[in-house]
């Protein structure tokens, strides 16, 4: 997506071969700099605008939402003014769906920390469920102050559609992880929790709200063209696996503890005696264990595992012991994923990252990979860090301490850098559920976990999405969550998998 030429000044046609980073940005404004305007590293609290690049990539990433092809995407005028961002959806005729521009007294609100949440209608009523669990859409980082709920899309005339909501901005600020980027409170682990977010402050953690907005959006582009039909959504399915522990090197406390904590006396005496027989400890068995209901269930299965030295919070199992290897190649013959679990202290340390990075590639033998950092230690700056690595993608975009969408979406998509004020080259899949969230910080009972995770699958149906959800190996092992796992897996069977290595058209 290109400029078309500077005579022409402000219009995009987004069917044009070149890349969105061809485009000119719109002039900064005198009293401040645009949202992209900064290099890495420097702060992007005060914001006075969005760049039109950054207002390009949101439109596409709702468009992907509403279920337009990269064609139709690709067909569509595109025109930027002071007051809005105009878009021409069939050639040759005015039918055009217009967003209004947030005031410049908005951007002062943002940059001084008023985050403001309000409400929007539909355009026309929906069907059940969706009129049910989406009732009206949540719009955060917004520039409107009112009690009303006006629809996010409506008729001005017969040919346009317009937005009184600048749409563009939360789908942006909530993708790109913004206000994790301020300075603020941290818990002890660096780590931005749900409980600091607005989403929590607002209750809307559990609404994938920028998926939502698709939805709308597929709307306003059906009212415009009756003949247009959006993309069938279908629920995708990625169950992951944080390898931290194996049981090599041998830990005495931890054996034990099979007996003591788990109750497994079992696996006491497997640890024990399997050095002497050549079985597998307990724990690095459980990677096979935990795997196996994904292969017989046919489910897109993942394991993540780490190169790290040994640490207080890293076990420091070496990746290159041959019992590790041999379940690693049993991954591959079975369809698995092997990918990466970056240890604790390379987060915000690049130089750590990579050298990780590096004899992981070497033991797993392909490249690229994806994977999580250890702990969920993530800040937007670890896009920067894992795409200079060359991973393929990253999947730590979820909270520890609660399941739901922790940037308003479960469809994996290419980040926006802000401070580079371009499209990362790698994709988000974002996590929307840990186990451990479930029962050790939101203190479910099994059945009371079912149930949030089943919210959590619907709504990623009902917008076409991944419900990305993690359970770590040496969790089969507990006495009460044990058989819990496979009952997960069980209202999952027939779900499709994710591809992330499909061509990249998937994003456009």
């Amino acid at each position: 997506m290109t400029r078309r030429n500077r005579s022409e000044d402000g219009v995009f046609v987004a069917g044009c071969p070149t890349s969105i980073n061809d485009t000119y940005p719109l002039a900064t404004a005198a009293s401040g700099t645009q949202l992209g305007d900064r290099k890495p590293g420097n702060k992007v609290n005060e914001i006075y605008e969005i760049t039109r690049e950054a207002r390009l990539y949101s439109l596409k990433e709702l468009a992907r939402r509403a279920g337009a092809s990269a064609d139709f995407f690709r067909s569509w005028r595109i025109e930027f003014d002071r007051d809005a961002t105009t878009i021409y959806v069939n050639p040759g005729t005015a039918k055009r769906i217009r967003i209004r521009n947030a005031p410049s007294k908005f951007w002062r609100e943002l940059s001084a920390g008023t985050f403001r949440t309000t409400r929007a209608s539909w355009f026309y009523p929906p069907l059940e469920p969706i009129s049910t669990l989406i009732p009206n859409f949540i719009i955060p980082f917004s520039c409107e102050s009112q009690n009303a709920s006006p629809p996010l899309f409506g008729t001005v005339e017969h040919e346009c559609v317009e937005s009184a909501f600048d749409i563009l901005v939360p789908t942006l600020l909530s993708l790109s992880r913004w206000e994790e980027t301020r300075e603020g409170q941290r818990d002890e682990h660096g780590r931005f929790t749900a409980s600091m977010s607005v989403a929590s402050r607002d209750r809307f953690l559990k609404q994938p709200i920028v998926d939502e907005y698709g939805l709308a959006l597929e709307q306003a582009l059906t009212y415009l063209l009756p003949a247009w039909r959006p993309a069938e959504r279908k629920l995708r399915v990625k169950v992951s696996h944080d390898i931290d522990v194996i049981g090599i090197p041998f830990n005495a406390r931890s054996t034990i503890g099979h007996t003591l904590r788990r109750h497994k006396p079992l696996a006491t005496a497997r640890d024990l005696l399997g050095g002497l027989v050549g079985l597998n400890p307990t724990f690095l068995e459980t990677v096979r264990q935990v795997v196996q209901p994904c292969i017989e269930r046919d489910l897109d299965s993942a394991v993540y595992w780490k190169a790290s030295p040994p640490g207080p919070k890293d076990s420091g199992y070496d990746p290159r012991h041959p019992k590790v290897r041999r379940i690693i190649s049993w991954l591959r013959e079975h369809g698995a994923e092997n990918g990466v679990h970056p240890g604790y202290r390379t987060f915000l340390e690049p130089d750590r990252l990579r050298q990780e990075m590096q004899a992981l590639q070497e033991v797993l033998g392909e490249w690229p990979l994806g994977g999580r950092q250890h702990y969920l230690r993530w800040r937007p700056d670890t896009w920067l860090h894992w795409e200079a690595c060359g991973l393929a993608y990253d999947s730590s975009v979820g909270y520890h301490d609660l399941v739901g969408f922790r940037a308003g979406t479960c469809f994996p998509y290419r980040p926006w850098l802000l401070t580079l004020n371009r499209e990362a080259n790698l994709i988000e899949i974002p996590l929307v559920a840990m186990e451990q969230a479930l029962w050790r910080h939101m203190h479910l009972t099994p059945e009371q976990s079912l149930e949030a995770l089943s919210d959590c699958v619907t709504r990623c149906r009902l917008v076409g999405g991944v419900f990305t959800f993690l359970w770590h190996n040496i969790h089969l092992l507990d006495p009460i969550y044990g058989d819990f796992y496979e009952q997960v897996l069980d209202t999952l069977v027939g779900a499709e998998k994710f591809e992330w290595k499909a061509p990249a058209a998937n994003f456009y």
